[in-house]
C-alpha cells in the first residue's frame, strides 16, 4: 500500500488509519464472474444482515466509483455486517463486453451479481446503489425483481414539474444575459437530457415506484446541485413521481451545494455516513422481507 502525503500531520492521520485500512482491504477479494463480468466482494468480519449491496457504474466510471468513494462505502458497509460487491457492467472498465449481447443487459449483469454475492456470502436479497445511469439500473431493475430489497438513488428519477419550472425561470428573468444565453440556445439546440439518461415516461416511473413502495422495497433519494436541471425543490418528488414518494418507506436528502460526483472529501464522507445510517436504520440484522 502506497501512501502520498504532503505534510506530517497527514502522515500520522494516515498511521491512525492503517490498522483499520488493512484489516478492510484483507477482507476484500476480486472474482470474474457471468459472461466477461469482473468485481470485488467485500465480506464483513461479522455478517449481521441476510441483505447484501450491489455498487453500480457510474456512467462509465470503473468500479472503484468516482474518487474511490464505492470503496470507501463498501468498506464502511462491510464494518457495519454488509457483504458488498462493487463491479463493472458489460463493457465497462475491466468487464469485457458479452461475446452474445442477448436479453436486458442490464437485468442480466445484475442478476449475475446477485447470484455471485449470494453463493458466496449467504446473503438472500439486496440493495442496489447507483449514481446517475446507475441510479437508472437500480431503479428499473429494483421495479421488476423482488429480490431488490433497497434502493440507494444518487441523482436519480424525477421529472421536471410546474412548480420547478417557477422556481427555475423567476431568478433568470431578471438577468438579461442568461434571457439572452437561454434565446440563443433555443436557436441551437445542444443535447438534451434523455439523451444521456434512460428514465420511463412519468406516467411508468410512477408506476414502478408505486409497485416498489407496495412491496416494501426502501428507497433513498439523494440530489445535489449537479441535478438542478431537473430537481430543484424536495416537493418535487412527490410532485413528479406521485403519492408513493411520500410513503415512510422512502428517504429524501437534497444537498444543493453538492455536485454530481461528490468531488469534495468533506461532501463524500457526508454521504457514505448518510448511506451507513440508512443501511443500519433499514437493514441491519435484517431477515429478508
Amino acid at each position: 500500500m502506497n501512501l502520498q502525503l504532503d505534510n506530517p500531520r497527514e502522515l500520522t492521520d494516515a498511521h491512525q488509519r492503517l490498522p483499520a485500512m488493512c484489516a478492510a482491504a484483507s477482507n476484500e477479494s476480486a472474482r470474474s464472474f457471468g459472461d466477461g463480468l469482473v468485481g470485488v466482494i467485500t465480506r464483513p468480519h461479522d455478517a449481521t444482515s441476510r441483505v447484501g449491496v450491489l455498487l453500480l457504474n457510474a456512467g462509465i466510471t470503473r468500479h472503484v466509483g468516482p474518487f474511490r468513494a464505492h470503496v470507501d462505502l463498501a468498506r464502511t458497509l462491510a464494518e457495519q455486517g454488509f457483504a458488498v460487491l462493487r463491479f463493472d457492467q458489460s463493457g465497462l472498465g475491466d468487464s469485457a463486453l458479452p461475446a452474445r449481447a442477448e436479453g436486458n443487459r442490464r437485468q442480466r449483469d445484475i442478476d449475475a451479481a446477485m447470484q455471485l454475492l449470494m453463493q458466496e456470502t449467504g446473503v438472500e436479497r439486496f440493495v442496489l446503489c447507483g449514481l446517475c445511469s446507475g441510479a437508472d439500473d437500480a431503479f428499473h431493475v429494483g421495479a421488476r425483481d423482488e429480490r431488490v430489497a433497497g434502493a440507494i438513488l444518487l441523482d436519480g428519477v424525477a421529472y421536471p414539474t410546474p412548480g420547478f419550472w417557477l422556481r427555475h425561470a423567476l431568478p433568470r428573468l431578471l438577468n438579461f444575459g442568461k434571457v439572452l444565453r437561454y434565446l440563443m440556445a433555443r436557436r441551437n439546440p445542444g443535447p438534451s437530457l434523455s439523451d444521456f439518461r434512460d428514465w420511463p415516461s412519468r406516467a411508468q416511473a410512477r408506476q414502478m415506484l408505486a409497485t416498489m413502495v407496495e412491496r416494501g422495497t426502501r428507497l433513498l433519494f439523494v440530489f445535489t446541485g449537479g441535478a438542478y436541471h431537473y430537481f430543484n425543490h424536495r416537493a418535487q418528488l412527490v410532485a413528479s413521481l406521485g403519492n408513493a414518494a411520500a410513503s415512510p418507506r422512502v428517504s429524501l436528502e437534497f444537498w444543493r451545494e453538492y455536485d454530481h460526483t461528490f468531488y469534495l472529501r468533506k461532501h463524500r464522507r457526508v454521504l457514505i455516513a448518510r448511506i451507513a445510517a440508512w443501511m443500519r436504520e433499514e437493514f441491519a440484522g435484517a431477515e429478508p422481507r
